[in-house]
């Protein structure tokens, strides 16, 4: 590989996710001539599997952790767990030398060693955001060395935190929200939402019976638990059959939910290689997560066809989709509610066929070849807008 012009993707997240399959979807839009990528992971078995590496020319090399100080999300034992990940990666960029941009693929206060490593390399950093950033000064130092920050809509608020409470202790301005601000309306930040390429576009869905679907990990707050109770309060007088696909996540500190469950016709599958065949037997899609900054199953839903339920909670989804257009909504974390909401979708055959129907429509807005183009354009180096720093 020719690591002159080799784009390094840092990936220290242990488990598969929305934010990996994001990434490496947006990854594979980029240029098969010119760009070349060296991805170095926690989770090879992952990546070797893609389609970028399928497509392009990729290596992927191992980035070896430790499960317990993975876990540790704040504190020394943080910093100790971001000291290791940094030895690897000096390592790495000394092995393929030359290396002129590095890609976070996670967040800043994940991929807080590339930022470290640029002290003493020269190169440009990208930094994926696919989910709220913690308030930390560490993190808003980050924010404002990035070359450029591409993030959902939904992460702004959080953003803007972080690099307000690192401005505020660096340089004593009382006001430093308006600083923050300067950042975020740099070209150095650019809002991009997620998308389904054409290879992966779920198969459509069968439209006649009643058939719930569940899919995300085991998370606590991706709200399986409401799913269960509502499931098991159900099913004293109309039992609902349900298909329920989950992750379990690895190496995290974050309260996880049990699984699986004895409840009468529901289907469990740990992380199933065969999810399209699965979504394709159900027809309608439960999402229980609590305010999910995007939600690709969500999307992957919607592209099959489906009829999806989702909480009122204001995030993302509830702003882009319409109750009794093309979804069915419930009161979040209100197991009744969601009940409700289900039974429903069993019971209204019209508004069933509706939803299924405008699904389709909707998702066709959400294809990934135009939602990461910004992207690929920015990675390939030739962005339509430069990236620059402001307020240094």
């Amino acid at each position: 590989m020719d690591s002159h012009n080799a784009t390094l993707v840092f990936d220290p997240i242990p488990f598969k996710g929305g934010s990996k399959i994001a990434t490496s979807d947006a990854l594979n839009l980029c240029d098969r001539e010119s760009c070349h990528f060296i991805i170095l992971t926690v989770d090879p078995e992952y990546w070797q599997a893609t389609e970028l590496c399928a497509q392009h020319t990729v290596k992927v090399a191992k980035l070896w952790h430790l499960a317990w100080l993975m876990k540790h999300h704040h504190g020394y034992l943080y910093w100790l767990n971001q000291c290791l990940l940094l030895i690897q990666l000096f390592f790495a960029l000394l092995r393929f030398n030359r290396i002129q941009q590095v890609v976070g693929a996670s967040g800043p206060g994940i991929d807080m060693p590339i930022y470290l490593a640029q002290r003493l390399f020269s190169y440009q950093i990208t930094q994926l955001v696919h989910g709220n950033v913690g308030l930390s000064r560490s993190i808003g130092y980050c924010l404002t060395k990035a070359d450029a920050v591409f993030y959902l809509p939904s992460t702004r608020q959080s953003l803007l935190d972080a690099i307000q409470t690192y401005v505020a202790k660096e340089t004593g301005v009382s006001d430093s929200e308006v600083i923050a601000q300067c950042y975020l309306r740099s070209p150095t930040y650019q809002v991009f939402i997620n998308g389904l390429p054409k290879s992966r576009w779920p198969t459509l869905a069968q439209q006649d019976l009643p058939i719930y679907f569940w899919a995300a990990s085991l998370l606590k707050w991706k709200g399986l638990d409401l799913l269960v109770q509502a499931l098991k309060e159900c099913s004293a007088f109309k039992p609902l059959s349900t298909n329920i696909c989950f992750i379990r996540p690895k190496d995290t500190c974050l309260p996880i939910s049990e699984a699986p469950i004895n409840i009468r016709y529901t289907n469990w599958y740990d992380d199933p290689s065969d999810l399209d065949s699965i979504r394709r037997q159900s027809s309608v899609f439960v999402s229980t997560s609590h305010n999910e900054p995007f939600g690709l199953s969500i999307l992957e839903a919607l592209a099959a066809g489906m009829c999806v339920i989702i909480p009122q909670d204001g995030a993302f989804w509830d702003q882009n989709l319409t109750h009794n257009h093309n979804c069915i909504k419930y009161h979040p974390n209100d197991a009744q509610s969601l009940i409700n909401a289900m039974l429903y979708a069993s019971n209204d055959a019209s508004v069933l066929k509706k939803c299924q129907t405008n699904a389709l429509l909707t998702a066709q807005q959400y294809r990934a070849e135009y939602r990461y183009l910004r992207l690929a354009q920015h990675i390939n180096g030739d962005t339509v807008t430069p990236i620059i720093r402001i307020c240094d």
